[in-house]
């Protein structure tokens, strides 16, 4: 079908030149110009506001939808109740399509992203119009079976690999029913034959160091239906640990519980970054904590020092060797204290290693660690890198623990919400910024006067050493760390790095 578009057109027609040009849909295949225009006669527009709820997962399935413009982003709970993204749609796209068929609640939730209208079909306007339309229906029916089609063979391929390495299926007696290894590009669970061999086999001979904790848990899982989330660690070797996460949830045929269903996935890299992060963390606290002790006694040893510094001045007293040798001993080991002080406060230096770093590469390796972890499960993190960023001489582990601490609080403060990080290279004046911008609750001018001070901190479980170590970092990197806040409006964190 070719458009040739008048000097004013509708909303129609310029949606169904987008279906033509881009091709995102193949709902209307196979109908004809006229076909279309009477299926688009049925509809109502609709504008969502960014993050509206256009359906939810559980709602009635009582309408179809085509995106107009904008885009909208369909998310799934797993089996362990994190949301998942399972696809962007953007114009021409259709969701909501199974509702023509099966009748059946909302399998997943949309949400704008963005400003964003949609076309609404609803239900009972479809089922009078393919009643007296019965070959459009069956066009319309193969359409939806080929667009059901290829999202699953994508869920399949992508959004189950991209959240765990492994799937094991067994059954209440802990006989191993499946086995899928998902990857071969992470580690997965080690056992003593492979997972095609294992269908058959009791899992913990195949898997000795699950261990009883897990076959208890198992049980549990299966007698209470409800999903349960622990750890599992082992060494591959001397010095080797490995760690996963395993999801446990009950596997049921019909009404009754058949067995279990165990997803693995691999956290070994994602232990070792938090365990680096907290180490970072302890020594950055224990150095501004000397550093503050160093200071404090310097102020008490400059009011020795001076009255000791006159008595030895004291025309009165130099007459007396006795006194001015105690005098003098006195003041030697003030000195050696102001060294000791002085020692103190360089460690409140922290001392950075840097090294050339790719700052787009290490933001997004940070979030891929953490966006898992259940402080982030309501976060939706979005980067936009400057694909021309030169690399940086930092110290990526305290630049990481500057970003975690301005991730986690954000989150902190808003609950559900979205974090965005943008990096640019300002190329005049040969420095790199990085921002990082929530839509949270923002704060008062009182609270963002203070927030760099150390010991400040707005939260009961705080210690308010978090932000002013990370203001201590980048001003040793010869940076600077700079907020915007208004109440209501969200906040937004500015780090800028010199590359000279």
């Amino acid at each position: 079908m070719r458009i040739n578009f008048p000097a004013v057109f509708t909303a129609r027609e310029v949606l169904m030149a987008r279906l033509e040009e881009k091709l995102k849909t193949a709902l209307f295949e196979g109908l004809t110009d006229d076909d279309v225009d009477r299926f688009f006669d049925l509809t109502s527009l609709q504008t969502f506001k960014d993050e509206a709820v256009i359906i939810e997962e559980g709602d009635v399935g009582d309408r179809m939808f085509v995106v107009a413009s904008g885009e909208v982003r369909v998310e799934k709970a797993t089996i362990d109740m994190k949301q998942e993204v399972l696809a962007i749609l953007g114009p021409g796209e259709c969701f909501g399509e199974l509702s023509l068929v099966d009748r059946m609640p909302r399998s997943a939730t949309v949400r704008a992203k963005g400003e964003t209208s949609v076309y609404v079909f609803s239900q009972s306007d479809l089922d009078a119009f393919f009643d007296v339309n019965p070959d459009i229906h069956r066009k319309v029916l193969q359409n939806l079976a080929k667009i059901t089609s290829q999202r699953l063979r994508w869920l399949d391929d992508t959004l189950v690999q991209s959240v765990y390495d492994s799937i094991i299926l067994v059954d209440t007696s802990c006989i191993i029913i499946q086995w899928k290894r998902i990857t071969e590009d992470r580690r997965s669970l080690e056992g003593q034959i492979q997972p095609e061999h294992a269908p058959g086999n009791d899992l913990f001979k195949v898997v000795p160091h699950l261990g009883e904790g897990i076959r208890k848990k198992i049980m549990q899982v299966i007698s209470s239906g409800e999903i349960a989330i622990l750890q599992l660690d082992y060494e591959l070797s001397p010095g080797r640990p490995v760690y996963f996460e395993v999801t446990v949830a009950p596997y049921m045929n019909g009404e009754v519980a058949a067995g279990a269903i165990l997803a693995l996935r691999d956290i070994t890299e994602t232990k070792a970054l938090e365990a680096q992060l907290i180490q970072a963390e302890k020594l950055a606290m224990a150095g501004q904590m000397s550093a503050e002790i160093g200071h404090e006694l310097n102020n008490y040893l400059a009011v020795i020092s001076g009255h000791t510094d006159l008595l030895l001045d004291n025309k009165d007293l130099q007459g007396f060797a006795r006194a001015n040798k105690s005098l003098q001993a006195i003041s030697d080991q003030i000195r050696k204290v102001e060294r000791f002080t002085a020692g103190l406060m360089d460690l409140g230096m922290l001392r950075s290693k840097h090294e050339k770093t790719d700052l787009n590469q290490l933001v997004e390796k940070l979030v891929q660690v953490i966006q898992g972890q259940s402080r982030f499960r309501q976060t939706e993190f979005v980067l936009k890198a400057d694909p021309d960023l030169p690399d940086l001489e930092i110290d990526p582990g305290q630049i990481q623990q500057v970003l975690l601490n301005l991730y986690a609080n954000a989150s902190d403060a808003m609950g559900k919400g979205r974090i965005i990080t943008r990096t640019r290279f300002v190329e005049d004046g040969q420095r790199v910024t990085l921002t990082v911008e929530d839509n949270g609750p923002g704060m008062p001018d009182e609270v963002k006067e203070r927030i760099f001070d150390t010991g400040f901190t707005t939260k009961s479980t705080g210690h308010g050493f978090g932000l002013a170590v990370c203001s201590r970092i980048i001003e040793n990197h010869q940076g600077r760390i700079e907020v915007e806040s208004h109440p209501g409006k969200g906040t937004l964190f500015t780090l800028t790095f010199k590359l000279d």
